[in-house]
């Protein structure tokens, strides 16, 4: 008989996965360092302000729910620029797909197309996923047909979309009770409404979970996955594989589209009662990017990315009411240098270039 040998976890640093989590926490720890210098020049408490970011969220359960809240169309956008990044493509149209997603959302909020409370948010979804799957797939598509940039083309719809949709907006969907440009109010049908009030859970943390481990199965755990991996790590052998380039771009484009049209009626449905095209989604799609970045891709670290930069954003917001003379913008101070150590190729790989090497010595010893 066959002895079974037991496969021994490999948690030294030489294991790439292993490193990708201390390279994380080192960051973490570097950022809130500085933070902390920054704090002692701008504070006259500098430790109870840090304390305040790190806790203040959790003081209320208001607070809490406003991360829980907030945070959820930030995670769609960073699952939708997760699976482009890691395709290997540089669509950055997410900014214009959340806006022009909104007045598909807008336009069916505001008309009683049906009565049921159930199904009209079901529509508002439905017509925003659609419209972000048709219209992602354009700069992928021109550039693997036509050889064109697909980040300027992609960075030019964006204000297209937010022309387009200012452009609706006045035309058809403008109200006029107010002196800003805005869609009229949704109907009461069209709301989402709340499963746990007091932390703000809606069903739209339940879609999110659900994205997120559909997300997950399909990047690591089927054929389209594999092949969307390895177009983003070795295009050409990709191509050679017989991995067809057109189509693995046209279906990335249509997941990621679809995420965000998602993500903008998770937002516009739960947090306002009508549509501002210059103010209710800008920003998130750029966000997004970010937040693919410090998640290195992968759907559940995205999520939690995602979580936690939207606690300490509410921390900050908190530490406001305490001490005023410490701007907001002291989280974009974690947030840059977590994700330019992150992205560094160079940060802490001197260190696991030596541990690599002390291993294969010992090994070659043996």
């Amino acid at each position: 008989m066959t002895e079974k040998k037991a496969k021994s976890v490999n948690l030294s640093i030489t294991n790439p996965r292993v490193f990708e989590v201390i390279k994380m926490v080192i960051s973490i720890l570097i950022a809130f360092a500085i933070t902390f210098v920054i704090l002692c020049l701008i504070s006259k408490n500098p430790v109870n302000a840090l304390v305040t970011i790190l806790t203040g969220p959790l003081t209320k359960k208001r607070y809490i729910g406003s991360v829980i809240e907030s945070f959820i169309p930030y995670a769609f956008s960073g699952l939708a620029a997760g699976v482009l990044f890691k395709s290997g493509a540089f669509n950055l149209g997410g900014e214009g797909i959340f806006i022009i997603s909104g007045i598909s959302v807008a336009a069916v909020a505001c008309n009683a197309l049906t009565t049921s409370h159930m199904l009209h948010p079901v529509l508002c979804i439905l017509a925003a996923a659609l419209t972000g799957c048709i219209l992602m797939i354009i700069p992928s598509f021109l550039k693997a047909k036509f050889g064109t940039n697909e980040m300027v083309v992609s960075l030019m719809l964006n204000s297209i979309y937010s022309g387009v949709a200012m452009f609706i907006t006045r035309k058809y969907l403008l109200t006029n009770t107010t002196s800003t440009i805005g869609t009229k109010d949704y109907l009461a049908t069209a709301k989402i409404g709340y499963i746990y009030e007091p932390l703000r859970i809606s069903p739209c943390l339940l879609l999110l979970i659900a994205a997120t481990i559909i997300m997950y199965l399909v990047m690591f755990k089927s054929r389209l996955g594999y092949q969307i991996r390895l177009a983003g790590t070795n295009p050409k052998f990709a191509e050679y594989s017989g991995i067809s380039a057109f189509k693995l771009a046209i279906v990335t484009a249509m997941i990621a589209g679809t995420l965000c049209g998602i993500g903008a009626s998770c937002q516009l449905l739960t947090q306002t009662s009508f549509y501002q095209p210059d103010k209710s989604l800008v920003g998130i799609g750029f966000s997004g990017m970010l937040l693919s970045m410090l998640g290195r891709n992968n759907p559940i670290g995205i999520v939690v990315a995602a979580f936690l930069i939207k606690y300490l954003e509410q921390g900050t917001s908190v530490l406001y009411f305490v001490d005023r003379a410490i701007p907001s913008e002291i989280v974009a101070i974690v947030e840059g240098i977590v994700i330019l150590l992150i992205s560094s190729q160079y940060f802490l790989r001197g260190f696991r270039e030596k541990k690599l090497l002390k291993e294969g010595l010992e090994k070659d010893a043996k």
